[in-house]
């Protein structure tokens, strides 16, 4: 049975029909795993879903791929050293504002990095979903 995955506004011309200049177009996965873009009338012919299903599918894949996202960058060595690297900060009392900020930056920024590539390998997770 074709999965919904989502919307996409920067493909606006559908696979099934050809029409062209929508406003976004739903990602659809068939079958055989091939991921295609149709127009939200197209989507429900080729999937027997209605819109109320369609949205309902694409919010529940979208948050399956926030959430194994962020158990990816939770479990990774980057947010394990970020925060080892807070707990040095608070035992050695620190006080808030510029200097606690400098002594986390290089973890902080790791951590950062880690997440953006995290965030780049899941279909339409930001960056902020991610780091929470």
């Amino acid at each position: 049975m074709p999965r919904i995955l989502g919307t996409d506004d920067a493909v606006n011309a559908c696979d099934c029909c050809g029409k062209v200049n929508l406003k976004f177009t739903v990602v659809v996965e068939l079958d055989d795993g091939e991921v295609v873009h149709y127009g939200q009338v197209c989507a429900g012919r080729n999937t027997g879903k209605d819109r109320r299903t369609q949205t309902s599918e694409a919010k529940a894949y979208h948050l399956e791929q926030v959430n194994a996202a962020r158990r990816e960058f939770l479990a990774g060595d980057a947010y394990r050293a970020e925060r080892a690297r807070f707990a040095e900060r608070d035992a050695a009392r620190v006080l808030p504002g510029l200097k606690a900020a400098e002594f986390v930056r290089e973890a902080a920024d790791a951590a950062d990095t880690a997440a953006r590539a995290i965030a780049a390998k899941y279909r339409g997770v930001s960056f902020w979903d991610v780091r929470g």
